[in-house]
């Protein structure tokens, strides 16, 4: 199934609901009926009918309602391709009466009907493209179908041609309760619409509303229209300026905050252990120079004790009794010899 199915791929996105309050608009429409039978077409092509139309039939399917969404194009099929489900056999060929061979052979509609991925939700394909639609579809076999998908499907919508372009749709707006026009901003015209209007109107169908599509409107301005934006309630995945988009935000970024400051205390640990390092090996280094000039000075010391004793010595052997001072000259060679070797 192809990313088209945005209510089925995306369920939380502000485009799911708005298909939502879609659904729920038409639910309301006509509550006593045991089956609603919506046909959804356009003014022109390229308006968005098929995308609609499919995604109108998820949200039904979603909600726990039977469903079937029948491929009425026959001259422009595309359900078959967003669903990605084999053509044939399909609508042409139940009303035609001819096999996907080419064969005369009669078919059961509900043969035709095929699952699709989203549960609940069935598809009747177009099947082989018909040379003449409209006359297929003034059949009584249509009349058939219907009185016959309305008895075991709670809701059945009808994916039509355009209706101005063919006949197609204003055939089958008679044959349904409602039918929703689509129409593309900057693309649909007015007075297009107008006329799509009246013709359905003229053969007794009844218009129970008209889908904008193709609206420009960004992300942001839609959140602040949208009730779920301003609450805690988890409804939006948008991929950007949402609520979500900013609490992963603030927990990536406290996150990468936490590393930061981890990694800074990392370094300024080995900061420090290196600088602890470098002071234990300066003390290492500077040990042997105390050390020696410790010993310097205790030879210093023990020099200075040396020449006491030899002065002392020197006076007790004079002949003189008296006290004797040391020569001034000889006192000065000792300490000059003493500072020379410090």
């Amino acid at each position: 199934m192809k990313k088209e199915i945005i209510t089925q791929s995306d369920p939380k996105s502000p485009i799911s609901e708005v298909f939502r309050a879609l659904r729920t608009n038409i639910q309301f429409m006509n509550r006593s009926a045991d089956c609603q039978t919506i046909l959804i077409t356009s003014t022109v092509q390229a308006e968005g009918k098929s995308w609609i139309s499919a995604n109108l039939a998820t949200t039904f399917a979603q909600s726990g309602s039977k469903t079937l969404i029948i491929d009425a194009d026959m001259r422009k099929p595309r359900q078959h391709k967003i669903f990605q489900i084999n053509n044939v056999p399909g609508l042409s060929n139940y009303l035609s009466e001819i096999n996907e061979m080419g064969r005369r052979q009669k078919i059961d509609g509900m043969d035709c009907v095929k699952p699709t991925e989203v549960e609940n939700l069935y598809l009747l394909p177009a099947g082989n493209i018909p040379p003449n639609p409209s006359e297929l579809l003034m059949s009584d076999k249509i009349v058939e179908l219907i009185d016959e998908v309305t008895k075991n499907f709670d809701v059945v919508l009808f994916d039509g041609a355009p209706c101005l372009l063919v006949t197609d749709s204003t055939i089958i707006s008679r044959l349904v309760e409602s039918t929703i026009l689509v129409t593309s901003y900057k693309y649909t015209k007015i007075d297009d619409l107008k006329e799509a209007k009246k013709r359905i109107k003229r053969v007794g169908g009844n218009i129970a509303g008209v889908v904008l599509n193709r609206v420009e409107i960004s992300n942001k301005k839609y959140e602040e229209k949208y009730y779920y934006a301003s609450s805690n309630t988890p409804a939006l995945k948008v991929e950007k300026n949402t609520k979500r988009a900013s609490k992963n935000y603030e927990k990536y970024r406290s996150k990468a905050d936490e590393e930061i400051e981890s990694s800074i205390d990392l370094k300024a640990e080995k900061l420090s252990e290196k600088v602890n390092k470098v002071k234990t090996e300066t003390k290492v280094e500077r040990k042997p120079e105390a050390k020696q000039e410790e010993n310097v000075n205790k030879y210093i010391n023990d020099r200075i004790e040396d020449t006491q004793r030899q002065i002392e010595d020197e006076i007790r052997n004079t002949k003189f009794k008296s006290k004797v001072e040391v020569p001034s000259d000889k006192a000065k060679e000792i300490l000059e010899s003493i500072k020379k070797y410090k």
